[in-house]
């Protein structure tokens, strides 16, 4: 959430309280999950220093994950969810409450949190918002990010990379993501100012950026068409047909979303 700094093959970050549960989660992470920075320990500024992940960072800005890259995601998710299962830790943990938390989770994947070389996923870094979650909660939230369901898609390209996600990750259905999608974004947007009040300095730069209104609008828009989306996913389900890559059949696509943004 802002402030690292790479230093050789490195990371140095700025600290919390939750920092210890976090360091403890990755050293348990790393040798059992690719992609998983190592945890070096503290420079002499009492930053943390964690292992510097390689790989492409796609511009969530002005471009979209590739079907490779969101099917890699998703395929690891479920990799992470299954190992995490084994660790307990009470934390303080960061990240907002989260109803019906029974497991850990990241809690912020999305294209600006993961690397990639070629469509293979390569890193996954920025842990501090890791806590307590439910597996659905994290899909919904990769889904948001990563689809993108948070910037204007045609309905059909929406219900055919959800797809992808929930096809890969090989547990919930497509509709069950999208459907869990409006409360999972609704918790940043009241936690985002609930977690700034309290004196968390990130989410108060985030409050600056105005991420909790501009989410509510995305999440509006996406409210707007998700009926369109969900008899999509209703079709393709009871006609076990894939659904279109609207990409193929409209080529200025990628033009005219990078003018929305």
């Amino acid at each position: 959430m802002g402030d690292a700094v790479r230093v050789g093959s490195t990371v140095h970050r700025p600290t919390g309280p939750w920092t210890p549960a976090v360091h403890e989660l990755l050293r348990y992470l790393h040798p059992r999950l690719r992609c998983v920075p190592r945890v070096h320990g503290f420079d002499d500024h009492g930053r943390e220093t964690l292992e510097y992940m390689k790989g492409t960072v796609i511009d969530f800005k002005t471009a979209s994950l590739t079907d490779g890259q969101l099917a890699s995601l998703s395929r690891w998710t479920r990799e992470f969810h299954e190992v995490v299962a084994g660790f307990e830790h009470a934390g303080p943990w960061r990240y907002f409450p989260v109803p019906g938390a029974h497991s850990l989770g990241h809690n912020d994947l999305g294209p600006y949190n993961v690397c990639f070389d070629g469509d293979e996923l390569a890193g996954v870094f920025d842990w501090d918002m890791a806590g307590p979650t439910h597996p659905l909660a994290e899909l919904a939230l990769v889904a948001w990010t990563s689809v993108p369901l948070a910037v204007p898609v045609e309905p059909v390209e929406v219900a055919r990379r959800l797809e992808i996600v929930a096809d890969a990750y090989g547990g919930p259905s497509a509709l069950s993501i999208l459907r869990a999608t409006p409360a999972r974004i609704q918790l940043v947007i009241e936690g985002i100012p609930r977690a700034a009040h309290s004196g968390d300095s990130g989410m108060q730069n985030l409050v600056r950026l105005d991420v909790p209104r501009r989410c509510a609008e995305e999440l509006a828009a996406l409210v707007a068409v998700m009926a369109e989306v969900e008899e999509l996913l209703g079709l393709a389900s009871s006609t076990h047909a894939p659904l279109p890559d609207s990409r193929r059949a409209d080529p200025d696509r990628a033009s005219r979303r990078s003018a929305e943004r």
